[in-house]
């Protein structure tokens, strides 16, 4: 009989989420302890980036200079911000789906679709930017900007810790920290184009300029990039891989 009660009990199963979450637990805190190092080592470089993003006075472009030290250094900080945009999509994806127990490789392939698409936007908008900064701009104010929008990109990118790590441990308020990244990305777009209108406007093109940016800058892309993720998200719900 005693044989019978224990039949069939397998213990208290452990989730199979849990991995997928502690290895992006990882992945998270070597990214934060590699930011801590590049920080620690390009400290200078960090406060000229701060001081050339609230100065309205042209100086050499940290972010033009690919051939000196500063490269790593820049490169770091744009990887960062696009590595934890995809893994807050990823999280937000979990999240509203109610995708409990992720496989492990299906999980890692989808933070690699996401970062994907999100490089093609940042390419996209890069391209549209320069476009755009040569045809209105004059007198290398297109690279004065350039400097302004990566260190406010790069600043954005290091707030995003948090949001990512909310959703990483708590997976029941993700109102909450939706509600943070919007912020987040809010305040330094505002931010930007506060500056855009400071550097480019004049009383031939200035409001042309405005308007052309704020569509084809700001609003285009957006767009572009939300039915992409609706398009992806309807993918990934037909497929059989990542159920």
């Amino acid at each position: 009989m005693g044989t019978n009660i224990l039949e069939g009990y397998i213990g208290i199963r452990t989730g199979d989420e849990q991995f997928v979450y502690d290895t992006l637990f990882v992945l998270i805190l070597l990214l934060l302890v590699s930011f801590g190092f590049v920080f620690r080592y390009h400290y200078s470089l960090f406060i000229k980036m701060l001081n050339d993003l609230f100065s309205m006075k042209e100086r050499q472009n940290l972010f033009d200079a690919p051939v000196k030290k500063n490269l790593f250094f820049t490169g770091f900080l744009q990887f960062q911000t696009l590595f934890l945009c995809a893994l807050f999509f990823f999280l937000v994806y979990s999240n509203y789906t109610g995708t409990q127990n992720p496989d492990f490789l299906a999980a890692g392939l989808m933070i690699a679709v996401f970062l994907c698409v999100i490089i093609v936007f940042y390419l996209l908008k890069q391209c549209l930017y320069a476009l755009y900064g040569r045809v209105f701009g004059e007198n290398g104010q297109y690279r004065f900007w350039s400097t302004k929008y990566h260190g406010l990109a790069s600043l954005w990118g290091i707030s995003l810790y948090l949001p990512v790590l909310w959703l990483t441990f708590d997976h029941t308020h993700l109102t909450e920290g939706l509600i943070f990244f919007a912020i987040s990305y809010l305040i330094p777009r505002i931010t930007l184009i506060y500056m855009t209108f400071r550097i480019f406007y004049n009383k031939n093109t200035g409001l042309l300029y405005l308007s052309s940016y704020l569509c084809a800058q700001e609003i285009i892309p957006l767009l572009f990039l939300y039915k992409g993720l609706i398009y992806l998200y309807n993918t990934i719900e037909a497929s059989t891989l990542w159920h």
